[in-house]
């Protein structure tokens, strides 16, 4: 399901493997201090189908319960809302692909607000047509730790300055990488009580409650 164009949105793009406490943080602080400023009302979470970067980790959790978490994770926040859009795509996801088909529908028009962690936007340059990216999205960056602020990107040998502007908040230090690596060590039923906070409690207790991530092979 594409996202509503009723109303402006900034795009939240990622695995969310699995969404976290963080993730919500940053949303808020951009909706708090950019919405009316670029004039959109909704953060749009848009969890990633068959992300081209990490499809292949091992503790990928299946992108319709990734989907799930999310849902969960942002079920009573009348500013977020969550797309399923890319789990419908047949092939990778691909974030230009997805913006691009959303504006050939009508739904946005660039310049696109869009989330990113400072670290995920210092390695832009990876991406797939990244500088379509740039002609098409104003980054609303997101502080992380050790990761100095990122005004410029190198394509092609040419150094190229970015529609940027940063979220303020504390850089966060948690990861889903490091809960995940803790919910591997926990034998269901699990208690899960060392990621409380850590985790939205929705999410927390469906995680428990099923025994996901315990298993290192996608669910």
């Amino acid at each position: 399901m594409p996202p509503d164009a009723s109303s402006g949105h900034c795009f939240y793009f990622g695995t969310f493997n699995p969404v976290h406490s963080g993730h919500l943080m940053v949303a808020q602080s951009a909706l708090s201090q950019f919405g009316g400023l670029l004039g959109f009302e909704r953060i749009t979470f848009m969890p990633a189908g068959t992300p081209p970067h990490r499809h292949e980790q091992p503790d990928l959790l299946a992108a319709a319960l990734r989907l799930k978490l999310v849902q969960l994770a942002t079920a009573h926040h009348p500013g977020f809302t969550v797309s399923d859009f890319e789990l419908s795509l047949p092939d990778k996801s691909y974030t230009v692909d997805t913006l691009s088909r959303l504006a050939q529908a009508g739904l946005i028009t660039p310049p696109v607000p869009f989330i990113i962690g400072a670290d995920a936007l210092a390695k832009l340059a990876s991406w797939h047509q990244p500088d379509v990216l740039i002609d098409t999205v104003h980054f609303l960056q997101a502080p992380r730790p050790e990761y100095p602020w990122v005004e410029h990107v190198t394509l092609n040998g040419q150094k190229i300055a970015l529609n940027t502007s940063r979220i303020h908040m504390p850089p966060l230090a948690i990861s889903a990488t490091t809960i995940r690596q803790q919910l591997r060590q926990t034998q269901p039923p699990a208690d899960l009580e060392a990621l409380r906070y850590y985790l939205p409690e929705p999410v927390r207790a469906f995680i428990g409650w099923n025994g996901l991530y315990q298993n290192p092979t996608p669910l």
